[in-house]
């Protein structure tokens, strides 16, 4: 019995000596993101938004979304830090492009891109490249956590929803 409860006490034991941070490259350290969706064979959304610290965001839809063009957006303290949250596990050290050419895995022709940069002072922007095609075994497990980040920030109603995408290219 004591062995049982020393076996089940020990992660807690190991968690309680972890101190949560980041490290001064993760992308709650940015100041400025950058996130963008390519169009895809589908009706897959494709816009690009870029959103500082303080909030000020700035979008601009092209396909598929219920808004075309550019438009404004403020992001609360809590949905940029949930953004950069959802985005840190992915940013490299230098920048980084995952395409056709360097995928090491089957490749579906008809896939999004994902598209992150982030910039912060004093340092040379990072950007992470990802086509989301690319099945290579330790990327495509990340495909919807990358795809789905704009989710975190206020722009539902520049997006719109995965019901109307097909007709938003026919709204004028």
């Amino acid at each position: 019995m004591i062995r049982i409860l020393t076996i089940c006490a020990l992660p807690f034991a190991v968690a309680g000596c972890v101190t949560p941070g980041q490290a001064p490259d993760s992308a709650a350290s940015a100041e400025t993101i950058e996130y963008s969706l390519t169009p895809c064979f589908g009706f897959c959304p494709s816009f690009r938004l870029s959103v500082a610290r303080n909030g000020a965001g700035t979008y601009h839809g092209e396909r598929f979304v219920q808004q075309k063009g550019t438009a404004a957006f403020t992001a609360s303290q809590r949905e940029f830090e949930a953004f950069a949250e959802r985005l840190a596990p992915f940013r490299p050290e230098s920048s980084v492009a995952y395409g056709y050419e360097n995928c090491d895995g089957p490749v579906a022709t008809d896939s999004p891109s994902v598209k992150i940069t982030w910039h912060e002072a004093g340092r040379e922007p990072v950007t992470l490249d990802w086509y989301l095609g690319c099945r290579q075994p330790g990327l495509v497990e990340n495909r919807d956590a990358l795809y789905q980040a704009w989710q975190e920030l206020p722009v539902d109603d520049l997006v719109g929803t995965a019901e109307n995408r097909q007709i938003y290219d026919r709204l004028k």
